[in-house]
């Protein structure tokens, strides 16, 4: 746990939550939420960088953590999430993932959501973080995910963005003002791997690990700071999604009860149904190779 400095006087929130990026990863920021609500604890305010963005909306938009899982075993990596392109901005087209989020989200604008929301992207135009609170969700989620070299920038408003994790995949400074307390939880970035030679591995591997680095500062001014335990699960890796869930919800569990917060509600019983096999078409399984860290 970090004590945070600022002064706490007047602030807007009582509780904001900041979601670290980390791809498939994300699975355990819903057991993270999953363990706060058998605390009792309930944000008033949440921010989210890159798959974090995505789970700050799911659940500002009502979604229970189960829930979320079970939309992303249903989700297809080149159906629902990005198309092959060719390389001029990046590998992959994630239009397909802005429509799937128009989809299925019940709410279209991030200031229509019954709890403000925060999605951080980076503005590659101007080389700084751009923290959106306002105007159609799907793209500036889409904007918070999109890795440089791998995804097309997401263009809003005539401004080229790419992922939040650029300057800021743990959004704490983006509620940090606003907030009597702010919980963190960031997923761990870079597990060991085996080196791929090729440009799309050396790209995503070496942005894991500036995103990394740039979490250190901004999980001190987190009143609690929480590392979910991700270790041997990879960000493109979406058969590991349900224990990530189980595995975040322990690791939540722990820093709460560390902490001298006690439970309410008894442990729910969870399960989920078994997933759908992945897409294991030859483009999908270059996809993998190649992003695998």
């Amino acid at each position: 746990m970090f004590e945070a400095s600022s002064d706490m006087a007047g602030k807007k929130y009582q509780l904001g939550v900041a979601f670290g990026g980390g791809g498939a990863k994300a699975a355990a920021h819903c057991g993270a939420l999953q363990a706060l609500k058998e605390f009792d604890i309930h944000p008033d305010v949440v921010a989210g960088t890159s798959a974090g963005a995505l789970v700050a909306v799911l659940y500002a938009s009502g979604f229970a953590p189960a829930d979320m899982i079970k939309i992303f075993q249903g989700m297809n990596f080149f159906k629902d999430i990005v198309s092959p392109s060719l390389p001029r901005g990046g590998l992959f087209d994630s239009k397909p993932l802005v429509q799937h989020l128009r989809k299925h989200l019940p709410y279209t604008k991030l200031e229509d959501l019954p709890i403000p929301t925060y999605v951080v992207a980076s503005d590659l135009e101007h080389g700084r973080t751009k923290v959106f609170t306002k105007g159609e969700i799907a793209p500036r989620v889409v904007a918070s995910c999109s890795i440089p070299v791998i995804f097309y920038p997401m263009v809003i408003g005539g401004v080229h963005y790419v992922d939040g994790g650029a300057f800021q995949n743990l959004p704490v400074p983006a509620i940090r003002n606003k907030c009597e307390k702010v919980f963190a939880f960031n997923l761990n970035q870079v597990s060991k791997g085996n080196y791929h030679d090729n440009i799309a591995s050396v790209a995503y591997r070496s942005f894991m690990m500036m995103f990394m680095s740039n979490t250190i500062a901004d999980a001190r001014q987190a009143d609690l700071y929480v590392d979910l335990d991700t270790e041997g699960a990879t960000a493109v890796d979406m058969s590991k999604i349900e224990e990530l869930f189980f595995r975040g919800y322990a690791s939540t569990v722990q820093a709460l009860e560390e902490n001298g917060y006690a439970r309410v509600w008894p442990q729910a019983e969870i399960t989920f149904p078994k997933p759908k096999p992945n897409n294991n078409n030859k483009i999908h399984r270059y996809a993998r190779k190649i992003l695998h860290s």
